[in-house]
């Protein structure tokens, strides 16, 4: 048994197979089977650790047919950190199989430095002009990431990345402070406008705005895939980028990208003070405006009716609740709560991509949840959630608005 998996055999039999997790899982709640809840995935693994059975290409898809939510290990009453574990697993498959071909490759290729990830989207922002016509042909039932049963729609990738919109330095009259924007690459490719929104409300706010822009994915996908190397690689750059920069913070939008500079990198990179230091000075930037700012009174309440999903890496991963559901009532006076926000949306990254079937029922669900509020405007604090809370909305025939919180803060700014 090979070190991913190895090192985490103490926190498998931490696993007292109580259930807890099958109440709050979402590949539970719509597949209703063992193999889909996290219990039953720690009892295979630690069959795995046992020696009683092989990796096999069931376990392969049972162990990368999770969302990675974190559910489970925010419910789970012996401790358990199930995310890792699989993360490991899945870690260990690729040692020893080799992950899903073209996902694998692509992700790979895509996101191993600045200009690979520049060509990947510029590449998606083409052919997603040719491969969504494409799909709705017959012809469609023969591209990878295609089903039967939907027509996934993609947001348009903009000519213009955060990097052409924005300055390096982003200056206010006598500043407060001065923090840089992380923006991710949801943010940095597909929707540049959130990274606007928050240099604008920053600078508001009065702190100075740093952004670079050779910065390179997080690299939570590749972890996510498996593939640590790779992953590591990442870690390494984007250290050395935010490390020697001059600012009290390094605040993202994205809940993904804080919970894997904040908390993986110092486990990826364990030797290296500099990823200790940088993980140190990772802010969410909801939770930063609220306690570090006074933008709460620089808002004027738009009347929107608006009611919020709690991003999972946000909620379980990071523990912040409050911060964005205050910021949201100042901007917009109505607050509408849905039925189970917390719950996840079904996006996870590439498991909407492995497994788009599974993560369309599970999307539905939350759609069916923000329709019923009848608000004007579904509001979350992550990049990823809106991009595939919009399909969802789209698939469910719904005309209501996704929003990031700071796109909703820039609406009410006081002017």
């Amino acid at each position: 048994m090979s070190k991913p998996l190895e090192k985490y055999t103490d926190m498998v039999y931490k696993c007292i197979r109580c259930g807890a997790c099958r109440a709050v899982c979402p590949t539970f709640g719509e597949e209703l089977c063992e193999t889909a809840v996290a219990r039953g995935r720690m009892a295979l693994i630690e069959a795995v650790l046992e020696g009683k059975l092989e990796l096999t290409d069931s376990l392969e898809k049972i162990v990368f047919n999770c969302a990675m939510c974190g559910a489970c290990k925010a419910s789970c009453p012996s401790g358990v950190d199930v995310p890792a574990v699989i993360e490991a697993a899945r870690a260990e498959l690729v040692l020893r199989k080799g992950s899903e071909p073209m996902m694998r490759y692509l992700a790979k290729r895509s996101l191993k430095d600045k200009k690979a990830t520049d060509k990947a989207f510029a590449l998606m922002a083409l052919g997603r002009a040719v491969y969504g016509p494409l799909a709705a042909t017959p012809l469609g039932r023969y591209l990878p990431y295609q089903y039967r049963d939907f027509k996934r729609n993609f947001p348009k990738i903009p000519l213009k990345t955060l990097a052409k919109r924005i300055p390096a330095l982003s200056r206010v009259d006598k500043p407060k402070g001065r923090v840089a924007l992380y923006a991710g690459c949801v943010i940095y490719y597909v929707y540049p406008e959130i990274g606007e929104a928050a240099v604008k409300v920053l600078n508001t706010a009065g702190y100075d705005v740093v952004f670079i822009a050779d910065e390179v994915c997080c690299g939570k996908p590749l972890l996510s895939l498996g593939e640590l190397d790779a992953a590591k690689g990442l870690a390494e750059k984007n250290v050395a980028l935010l490390s020697g920069l001059d600012v009290e913070h390094v605040l993202t939008a994205c809940p993904t990208c804080a919970l894997t500079l904040k908390e993986d990198y110092p486990k990826i990179l364990p030797e290296s003070d500099a990823a200790s230091a940088l993980a140190g000075k990772v802010e969410d930037v909801n939770r930063f405006l609220v306690r570090n700012t006074d933008i709460l009174d620089r808002l004027d309440k738009s009347g929107m009716s608006v009611t919020y999903h709690d991003p999972c890496h946000l909620n379980f991963g990071m523990g912040i609740k409050g911060e964005p559901r205050e910021l949201i009532k100042a901007a917009s006076g109505s607050l509408v709560e849905m039925s189970e926000p917390e719950r996840c949306c079904g996006f996870g990254g590439s498991f909407s991509f492995l497994n788009y079937t599974l993560s369309g029922r599970i999307s539905g669900r939350k759609a069916a949840s923000i329709i019923a509020t009848k608000a004007d405007a579904l509001v979350t604090a992550c990049p990823g959630c809106m991009m595939h809370i919009s399909d969802a909305l789209g698939q469910a025939g719904s005309d209501i608005k996704t929003m990031h919180t700071l796109q909703i803060l820039e609406r009410s700014l006081k002017t």
